[in-house]
């Protein structure tokens, strides 16, 4: 019988991506990759750092799948056991802690504990040892170009999580990109602390996106998320592909100068306006995300406003709303904490009712509309702008999840949680 592993993954798409590419590893290896439920030989856990919440529900997920498969070796890597590697082994049962600096030789860790291992060497791994990845329970293919990050914005962690930034050599990504497509793969994104810093020689990221985009006949491309002042003219003439998603998430996380240079971040609020004005201008449609930053130190109602005020003049139909929260090691964790928790919570909700709200009137003009659309699980279809449409596919045997489909939005529907359409095929 085959030898077991199961994935659980946290946090951002850089760590769905690097599942993946372990999964696929341990695959070679001879691993049936199976859900921790079925309670595998091996768990492997791969943690996330982005706020102290985040960083207990680590906690509580390594002890619960050790109580849950007391027979299980539970291996944890990513941000967390890079930043906290010596928590992690204090909790009993854990059979090894790997840090992100390491995380690609994890297969080599297992099979060496096996006393099997007659591949790599160790030592020999970087960041981008990853190659023809394939998605693991999921149709979308994630594809990871670029790693860590330079900038010191004060309130981060994610520096000390996943080192200055890197990127990927040129013609490896592109290798990979046909790998995907030839593979059948409908939707790839390309994923990165920071994708705008992407740098190979003399390449740059426009120039990867362009040489991408001159590959894609089949698939479509997305961007996971982009940095404000790489936002510009050349993306927005990118965007007009016909490959292209209809998407674009640029984190915000404050409307007020005062508060963004207390964050330091290197934009001001005149230019992320404008410069999201030029991707309007090039297309009214673009489905727009972002993230703020609310009860940062120093936050007055007034500051607050003006978050809601730009969020709510770009019709920003996604918004990712998070309570500061100080991480031990950054700068903003010496501030005083101005914002009361209650009022963090208010500031909180009001964003979500006010994402909610956008993105209701967003879908409604959607309504009627024909979308290239990749058939998910349930019977649910994601188009190229990003919205969850449910269609009559469950009885339909010549379907098959991870295909395109043109599907005709039909109906929307708003809960007290979350907007959703109907359409059909």
């Amino acid at each position: 019988m085959k030898k077991t592993i199961g994935f659980i993954t946290l946090g951002c798409r850089l760590n769905i991506f690097e599942s993946d590419g372990l999964a696929s590893s341990m695959q070679k290896e001879g691993f049936e990759v199976v859900s921790p439920s079925l309670k595998p030989e091996i768990i492997v856990i791969n943690t996330c750092t982005v706020t102290n919440k985040a960083d207990s529900k680590n906690r509580n997920i390594i002890r619960k799948a050790i109580r849950d498969n007391p027979s299980s070796q539970v291996w944890v890597t990513g941000c967390y056991a890079q930043t906290d590697k010596e928590a992690i082994q204090s909790i009993p049962g854990v059979k090894g802690v790997i840090g992100n600096d390491e995380k690609a030789s994890l297969p080599y860790k297992i099979l060496e504990n096996y006393g099997n291992n007659n591949s790599k060497e160790p030592g020999i791994f970087d960041r981008f040892a990853y190659s023809n990845v394939l998605p693991n329970n999921h149709t979308r293919a994630y594809l990871k170009v670029q790693d860590g990050c330079n900038r010191k914005c004060s309130y981060c962690k994610i520096p000390s999580a996943r080192g200055g930034g890197v990127s990927r050599n040129f013609e490896d990504v592109l290798a990979q990109i046909k790998f995907l497509q030839e593979n059948g793969i409908a939707e790839i994104i390309l994923t990165g602390v920071n994708l705008g810093w992407y740098r190979d020689n003399q390449k740059k990221f426009h120039q990867l996106l362009e040489a991408i985009l001159n590959c894609l006949t089949y698939s479509r491309l997305r961007l996971s998320s982009i940095e404000p002042t790489d936002v510009d003219i050349s993306l927005a003439n990118s965007m007009q592909h016909p490959r292209f998603c209809n998407y674009l998430h640029v984190p915000l996380q404050s409307g007020s100068n005062k508060i963004l240079k207390k964050m330091h971040r290197n934009y001001r609020i005149e230019s992320y306006v404008k410069r999201i004005s030029i991707i309007k201008k090039c297309n009214p449609n673009v489905f727009l995300g972002t993230d703020v930053i609310t009860g940062f130190p120093g936050e007055t109602k007034e500051d607050f406003k003006e978050t809601l005020y730009v969020l709510k003049s770009l019709e920003i139909a996604k918004i990712h709303a998070f309570p500061f929260s100080p991480r031990l090691g950054t700068e903003a964790a010496t501030l005083k904490n101005t914002v009361s928790p209650e009022e963090k919570k208010e500031r909180i909700n009001i964003l979500q009712k006010l994402s909610l709200n956008q993105s209701y009137v967003y879908g409604l003009k959607q309504i009627g509309k024909n979308f290239e659309s990749v058939l998910e699980n349930n019977g649910v279809c994601t188009t190229d702008n990003f919205l969850k449409v449910k269609v009559n596919a469950e009885s339909r045997t010549d379907l098959k999840v991870g295909q395109f489909l043109n599907v005709k939005i039909s109906d929307i529907h708003k809960t007290d949680k979350e907007v959703f359409f109907s359409g059909t095929i």
